[in-house]
């Protein structure tokens, strides 16, 4: 091809993103006094209008590939173009099967050698891929009319930007969302492959909110001989995206991986701000180019408002927070990743996808960032915030071990009252102290002490627990036992339950009874939690034998101890003992003490808990408000303990059908459970009850990234089978047949019937959820007789269940009477 050639395909394919009512003046400024280029030009975009436009053409319009055959699929309507290829969604019907893709040519007019050179090398990079976030290739072949062609898994999406916007998705889980795309990239890389044409408009969300990385037209492979050649960079340098290039692929210096980290920034920063974080002029490569180089990235802030006040507070409410949430989550470390992978100078920027996206994840989980450097007060201000409950839980025995007074073990936690026996003698309180703060100063004394999880801060130092008290077992025995405090706030039941069982197996500890006790209750509640209700109950039962024979406080402890005894009691088939060791728990404690504390918010909770599931949702509810307001008295309106009795309250209006009213307290539930226990099963169920009654009142759209949020959390935190994880899955297979897409839901309904079939067949409840979804999804593919067989099978189900599972059959009724025959 002739340097006048490329030249006019160039300016070409450049016109066709100018407006039309702009297009003739374009071109003058471009082509000058030069008719012939000029001339040149117009024949090639009257050959574009010819080969036609998805965007303008009428479904009637003339199209000679129409209806005909591409090897062995059918070509049915043009769904999109290039500046240089065309893409039509294509059929292939087998006797049993029929397969939808999307099949790609150069474009008429445009079939000159080195654009069939990239055309062909597109096509067998794709084929050597092999990913989810990567359409798959299919096939390929040769035109009747000469043209080579391939077909690609047929992809309905949205660019990710706009997804995003339309799900008004937060900061955060736009950053979980372009993990996928990093996951898709760094695959890529390690196949040799880079893409260098990264934006938007070639990553699709589809409706299950999954990316879909599409387009490789002018992707390279690493160590390729001609990627330097001239031709080579002047057919690159003619269909790159300024806005979304790097500096370099600018001056024809060779992309590589660090070119693609640096497109995956701008996306990162679009999705954040809504702009770019340059202003390029789309048709003057050079000055682009020397923005690029010389122009730091604008501020986030800046960008945000860079077209005004009225698109900025668009973009705010299209991620769903305010100016000053804005300002507050971009400053610091998300800036940070974002300017080093946007950095002009290759070098200077991430050395992998990989690290760029383990640095988000490192943001997302709260922990330090690799480019935030190594400063000890940087790392120990990142440890202090990401560890900040469990860390002010042992602070807390600390002051009160400093002080001297008695009983401080239990001051640990917030219901406990004194133990008047406990640690009388000063010399434990300070041999505890002493331990506790050679555990924080062990933290800080890491080489990378930010990176030090406090899991493994406890861990050590129950390995030399026995080492540090030799001389002071009383000591050392409390010092156990609050370290097992310690690991259960912050939910690690392993490090806890050996550390108890080491507890109950020191020498001695029968002259320590106080701790022997309470040892035996906590080992009894982790035995519960694990489904081992015999040796809870063997454990429970002893340390409530030593309590009943003690005077005063013991008493009191007796009383807390009710609640895991209600559990135990339901465990084995008594729900309305348990509901009755409830009551009169409650009843015992207003006697006990002079004003309700937080441990008699706790059994009020744990009574309600015990109503809801036994299907009394009126007493549910009521008792569930005054856990409420047990805690908003005593002013921690923000604790675990008030989300938890709001959650009850919630859930229990729901299933009394008061949806529209749960809506605003589930969200407050959700960002208060976000601060205070970060991404983690907590956030993962409250997210599922905000997104299920999202459904229920018909705001699909709104619920869908919330219940994918929520799915993805729990799927990565508790894993693909968990009770929590099938039960989302049950949720967006409603959800999904609701919005229409009965594929999708019909494969989650299978999946979540699949796993709670075999794992939780028990759970009669969770089984004919998984269901009745199963029969909305077939609903909406139209298969009426199968959705009667599923909205039977999910009827049968819910009436093993006695007045719980009555609930969820009267919420069946509308969807069997939907689905019943004339």
């Amino acid at each position: 091809m002739t340097p006048f050639e490329r030249a006019a395909i160039k300016l070409a394919r450049d016109a066709l993103d100018v407006e039309a009512a702009q297009r003739e003046d374009w071109l003058r400024q471009q082509c000058g006094e030069d008719a012939a280029l000029t001339a040149r030009v117009h024949a090639l975009l009257r050959q574009i209008e010819l080969d036609g436009d998805a965007a303008t053409c009428a479904p009637d319009d003339a199209d000679p590939l129409l209806g005909a055959s591409l090897g062995p699929f059918r070509v049915l309507q043009r769904i999109g173009r290039g500046g240089m290829g065309v893409v039509y969604r294509g059929e292939r019907v087998g006797e049993d099967f029929r397969q939808q893709v999307a099949l790609k040519l150069i474009r008429r007019g445009f079939d000159f050698d080195d654009i069939r050179a990239r055309f062909l090398r597109e096509r067998r990079i794709l084929a050597r891929l092999d990913h989810p976030n990567l359409a798959r290739f299919i096939d390929g072949g040769v035109g009747n009319d000469g043209r080579p062609w391939f077909a690609l898994e047929y992809v309905q999406g949205t660019p990710i930007t706009r997804w995003c916007d339309e799900h008004r998705l937060g900061l955060r889980a736009r950053m979980r969302l372009l993990l996928q795309v990093c996951a898709a990239v760094q695959y890529a890389h390690a196949q040799l492959v880079v893409h260098r044409d990264l934006k938007p408009g070639n990553i699709l969300v589809d409706a299950a909110g999954h990316v879909h990385l599409l387009d490789f037209g002018i992707a390279r492979l690493l160590g390729d001989d001609d990627a330097g050649d001239a031709a080579t960079t002047l057919a690159q340098r003619s269909v790159l995206t300024p806005g979304y290039a790097a500096p370099e692929q600018f001056g024809g210096a060779t992309a590589g991986v660090a070119t693609d980290v640096y497109a995956l920034g701008v996306v990162a920063y679009e999705l954040v701000a809504g702009a770019l974080p340059h202003v390029v002029a789309a048709h003057d490569l050079a000055a682009a180019a020397k923005v690029l180089r010389e122009q730091p990235p604008s501020s986030l802030t800046q960008a945000l408002a860079r077209d005004g006040q009225a698109l900025a507070q668009q973009r705010l409410q299209a991620r769903d927070t305010s100016l000053a949430a804005f300002r507050r989550s971009v400053r610091g470390d998300l800036a940070r990743i974002l300017d080093t992978a946007l950095a002009a100078e290759p070098a200077r920027r991430y050395p992998s996808v990989q690290a760029l996206a383990d640095d988000l994840k490192r943001w997302l989980a709260g922990e330090p960032v690799q480019v935030s450097g190594t400063a000890m007060g940087y790392r120990l201000r990142k440890f202090v915030a990401r560890n900040r409950l469990a860390l002010a839980l042992g602070l807390v025995a600390l002051v009160a071990l400093v002080g001297g007074l008695g009983a401080t073990l239990w001051q640990m936690r917030e219901a406990r009252i004194q133990r008047n026996d406990a640690l009388a003698a000063a010399r434990r309180a300070d041999a505890v102290r002493d331990y506790l703060m050679l555990l924080l100063g062990d933290a800080s004394a890491q080489k990378d002490a930010s990176r030090v999880d406090v899991r493994e801060v406890f861990h050590r130092g129950a390995q030399r627990l026995r080492d540090e008290f030799r001389d002071q077992p009383e000591a050392g025995q409390t010092a156990a036992l609050m370290l097992s405090d310690l690991f259960l706030q912050v939910a690690d039941l392993d490090g806890a339950s050996a550390l108890l069982e080491q507890l109950l197996q020191w020498p001695g500890i029968e002259a320590n009874p106080t701790v022997l006790a309470h040892a035996r209750y906590n080992l009894a509640q982790i035995e519960m939690n694990r489904g081992h209700a015999q040796r809870a109950g063997e454990l429970l039962r002893q340390a409530q034998a030593w309590w009943h024979g003690q005077p005063g406080a013991a008493a009191v402890l007796l009383n807390e101890s009710r609640s895991t005894q209600a559990r135990l009691e339901r465990a084995q088939g008594h729900p309305e003992q348990a509901i009755a060791t409830l009551r009169s728990a409650v009843a015992e404690r207003a006697r006990l003490l002079a004003r309700p504390d937080f441990e008699s918010g706790n059994l009020l909770n744990a009574l309600a808990i015990a109503l809801l599931q036994d299907g009394d949702y009126e007493q549910a509810q009521a008792r569930a408000s005054d856990s409420h307001a047990v805690f908003v008295a005593l002013g921690r309106a923000d604790s675990d303990g008030a989300l938890a009795a709001l959650n009850s309250r919630c859930n229990a209006a729901v299933m009394l059908g008061q949806h529209e009213s749960c809506l605003e307290d589930y969200r407050l539930i959700a960002d208060k459970t976000r601060a205070l226990y970060g991404e983690g099963p907590k956030l993962a169920a409250a997210l599922h009850n905000l997104g299920a009654v999202l459904t229920r009142v018909g705001r699909y759209e709104e619920a869908l990234p919330i219940l994918v949020q929520a799915r993805d959390i729990a799927t990565a935190q508790t894993g693909p089978r968990s009770p929590l994880t099938v039960t989302l899955m049950v949720a967006l297979a409603e959800l999904q047949a609701l919005r229409g897409e009965a594929a999708t839901g019909l494969g989650l309904a299978d999946t979540a019937i699949a796993i709670a079939s075999a794992d939780y067949a028990a759970n009669k409840n969770l089984l004919g959820a998984a269901y009745r979804a199963r029969a909305q999804a077939q609903r909406a593919a139209g298969h009426m007789a199968a959705a009667r067989a599923d909205v039977a099978q999910a009827g049968a189900l819910f009436a093993q269940t006695g007045r719980s599972g009555a609930a969820y059959a009267r919420q069946l009724e509308p969807l069997r009477a939907a689905v019943a025959e004339p």
